[in-house]
């Protein structure tokens, strides 16, 4: 299984990629991606990782982590006794979560000396979650330090699935259609009266509960050159995970061959493109058809009716005038399948 890394000062969240049947299934899910109150995970903690820019066509290369030498952090997850909170034990602390309706909540941590409970709690995701959400809170806290001296919380937490692109993990393991989620943490502590600001990078395959790699940086706002935390954690998959890896990766590769006999002579003219683009392709059969086009490889911008097409030629314009500058997606969905190309809109 696989785990969140934690440290006593910072707070983490929880979640993942469902095992779908759809192949291009990019969703989190509150019925698959909550934390099992049964678990025990284990994960690799590594040094800071360089995070690469997103440009809407990410291939994020972290083959080369050095897992060998790295040191391995059990998590063990549990019920508190009324079983109204998830708990989870990891480095001499425990945190506290809820699950409530659509959202799964942070309410707290303790760990020797420290004790925090938000009377705001935090949101850490509301499902369903897709690339392109985000979510967005204030919360606070209060705590005791030491069980004798009181201290508040108070800060904002921005969590967003920023975009999609190819996993290379050790051990030569590739993940198709894995997620992004960016979360940045700003909150001040009065009992040290500083303001602290974490970035956390998590990447998430859609065939584990839980993610793969993540990143975390934390620093005082005031003193930037002094980081508090800056490592990353890798979860290396089980061989469940790993099958299910294969069998997906298989029915891309099938659906890719059944394709070419249904979808031919595509082209996206003019590419880049200023006003209107023009989409034309070739049945091989007649299909439910629809088109989309989403920007800098999440947001949906534009989306047709699902209509029946009869075999042979067609052709849509889209007017992407008033769109945003950048990268594009634009997918063609014929029955159950779909082929995509990339557009630069100037």
């Amino acid at each position: 299984m696989h785990a969140h890394m934690n440290n006593k000062y910072l707070l983490f969240f929880f979640c993942s990629f469902c095992l779908l049947p759809a192949v291009n299934a990019q969703v989190l899910t509150v019925e698959q991606h909550i934390p099992n109150r049964t678990d025990s995970l284990f994960l690799y903690k590594l040094p800071a990782i360089d995070i690469p820019e997103n440009n809407g066509k990410d291939i994020w290369d972290f083959s080369y982590l050095a897992i060998e030498n790295a040191t391995q952090v059990s998590a063990d997850f549990f019920s508190s006794s009324d079983a109204e909170f998830l708990g989870r034990h990891q480095e001499y602390v425990n945190y506290y979560y809820s699950a409530v309706g659509d959202t799964l909540w942070m309410r707290g941590y303790e760990s020797s000396n420290k004790r925090v409970r938000f009377s705001t709690p935090i949101p850490l995701f509301a499902f369903p979650f897709a690339c392109g959400d985000s979510l967005v809170c204030h919360y606070t806290g209060e705590g005791q330090y030491c069980h004798l001296i009181p201290f508040s919380i108070e800060g904002t937490s921005v969590t967003t699935i920023d975009t999609t692109g190819q996993l290379l993990l050790p051990d030569n393991i590739t993940i198709d259609s894995a997620l992004r989620v960016h979360t940045v943490r700003e909150y001040f502590e009065s009992l040290h009266r500083t303001q602290i600001r974490t970035d956390c990078y998590q990447w998430y395959s859609p065939y584990s509960r839980y993610p793969l790699l993540e990143s975390v940086t934390e620093y005082s706002i005031k003193e930037q050159d002094t980081n508090l935390v800056s490592c990353a954690y890798y979860y290396p998959p089980e061989p469940t995970d790993l099958e299910h890896i294969r069998q997906i990766r298989k029915i891309r590769e099938d659906s890719t061959e059944q394709m070419d006999s249904l979808i031919t002579e595509v082209r996206y003219l003019p590419n880049p493109v200023y006003t209107i683009l023009e989409v034309s392709y070739h049945l091989v059969r007649a299909a439910q058809v629809y088109i989309s086009l989403h920007y800098d490889g999440g947001v949906t911008t534009y989306q047709t009716p699902v209509l029946l097409e009869e075999e042979g030629p067609h052709s849509i314009s889209v007017n992407m005038s008033g769109m945003p500058v950048g990268n594009y997606v634009v997918y063609i969905h014929a029955d159950d399948m779909v082929v995509s190309g990339n557009i630069i809109k100037l």
